[in-house]
C-alpha cells in the first residue's frame, strides 16, 4: 500500500489513536500512532505479529500481524468509512472512527469495504483482502452521494402471529447512497432480516441521483407499489420481494383461471430461478395476459433462514412483486456491517 501515497505524507506523532484519528477526520492531515496511521488520503489500523493485549497472547479473532483500511478521503470531500467487521482491537479504532465523523458533520457512509469490491467488479469479487482496490481510484470513482447521519435505532412495526401490531428496534449507522463508477447504491439494513437486520448494498436503476433516503428508497419500489402505498393498502414486503394485498373477491377469480388452465396452483413454491424466498401456497400465472404474475397466500419463509418469516395469512391473496434494484450485494459473514 506504498503507493497509495503513505509515503508522500509528513507524519506527525500523536499521543493517542484518537487524536490521530480526529486529526485525519478534522483537519485532513495524517499523523501516527502505535496502531493507527493516517496520511492525508488514507486512514488505516496496522496491528504487528508482536501484539499482546495486557502482556498475553490474543485470543483467536486478534488482528495481530494484519492492516485495514479505516477511512477514505474522497475527491468530493466525503469520507468512505469501512464497516466490514474488523478483529480486535482494529474494531475500537472503527467505533472512534464513528464518533469522530458523527462529532464532525462531515458527509460520510459506513459501508463494508468488501461491498465496495463487489460493486465495483460486479460480484466478480468480494473480498477486500484478496482484490483491494489502490486508494487513488477509490478516491476518484467512490462519492457519498446521500450522507450517513450516523449511529441510531429505528423502529419496525410488524404483524405478530395474532395480526397485532408489535414493534422492534433496528440498530444501523444511519443508511446512506454512494455512487462507485458511474452507478448509485443504497447501502442500509433490511429490518426483515433476522437479528438486527441484515445489511445490504443494492444498485439503484436510475442516471439521477437521489436527493433523499426515501427517494432512494422508492427508486427500489415497482410502479405498482407504490400506488397500493398511495391507496393506503398495507403493502408487506420480505428482502427483494414485495406482497400487495387483494380484495377477498379475487380468491374467486384465482380459482376459475387454474380451471381454465391458464394459471397453476402450487405449494412450496421458490421465487426465482435461484431464489431463496418460498411462498407456502401460490398461484402462477402461465398464459394470458396476466401470464408471470404470482400470487401467494400462507408463510413467505427464507429457506436460508436469513430473513424473518412474512405471514400473510390464509384469507387474502398477495400479488407478489420483485423490486427494481439492479445488482444487490448483502455479503453475510466478511461483509457483515461491523456496527449493525
Amino acid at each position: 500500500m506504498e503507493a497509495n501515497g503513505r509515503k508522500k505524507a509528513s507524519f506527525k506523532r500523536m499521543k493517542t489513536h484518537s487524536q490521530v484519528i480526529e486529526n485525519f477526520i478534522w483537519q485532513g492531515v495524517g499523523g501516527k500512532g502505535t496502531y493507527v496511521k493516517a496520511s492525508d488520503d488514507l486512514l488505516y489500523s496496522q496491528v504487528p505479529d508482536t501484539y499482546r493485549p495486557y502482556g498475553h497472547r490474543p485470543w483467536n479473532n486478534s488482528a495481530g500481524g494484519t492492516e485495514a483500511p479505516l477511512a477514505v478521503r474522497l475527491e468530493d470531500g466525503g469520507i468512505l468509512a469501512n464497516g466490514a467487521r474488523l478483529a480486535n482491537p482494529m474494531d475500537n479504532h472503527q467505533w472512534n472512527v464513528l464518533k469522530a465523523l458523527e462529532k464532525s458533520h462531515s458527509r460520510f457512509g459506513v459501508i463494508p469495504f468488501h461491498s465496495i469490491v463487489a460493486a465495483w467488479t460486479d460480484g466478480v469479487d468480494d473480498d477486500w483482502d484478496e482484490t483491494p482496490i489502490p486508494i487513488r481510484d477509490l478516491k476518484r470513482e467512490v462519492a457519498v452521494v446521500v450522507s450517513s447521519q450516523g449511529e441510531n435505532w429505528r423502529e419496525v412495526v410488524e404483524k405478530d402471529e395474532d395480526g397485532h401490531d408489535v414493534t422492534r428496534q433496528v440498530h444501523t449507522l444511519g443508511d446512506s447512497v454512494v455512487r462507485v463508477k458511474d452507478r448509485f447504491y443504497l447501502s442500509a439494513v433490511d429490518e426483515t432480516g433476522v437479528g438486527n437486520g441484515m445489511y445490504f448494498l443494492a444498485e439503484l436503476l436510475t442516471s439521477r441521483a437521489p436527493q433523499s433516503l426515501d427517494e432512494a428508497l422508492n427508486f427500489l419500489k415497482p410502479q405498482v407499489v407504490r400506488k397500493a402505498e398511495e391507496k393506503g393498502l398495507d403493502v408487506r414486503r420480505q428482502g427483494e420481494w414485495f406482497a400487495i394485498p387483494m380484495p377477498l373477491s379475487k380468491s374467486v377469480e384465482l380459482t376459475h383461471d387454474v380451471e381454465r388452465g391458464i394459471a397453476e396452483h402450487s405449494l412450496r413454491h421458490v421465487l426465482g430461478r435461484d431464489g431463496h424466498h418460498e411462498l407456502e401456497e401460490a398461484i402462477i400465472y402461465r398464459a394470458g395476459e396476466h401470464k408471470g404474475e404470482i400470487y401467494a397466500r400462507g408463510l413467505l419463509t427464507h429457506t436460508k433462514e436469513e430473513h424473518r418469516d412474512l405471514d400473510l395469512g390464509t384469507m387474502r391473496w398477495y400479488l407478489i412483486i420483485h423490486n427494481v434494484a439492479g445488482a444487490a450485494y448483502t455479503l453475510t459473514g466478511k461483509g457483515t456491517a461491523q456496527f449493525d
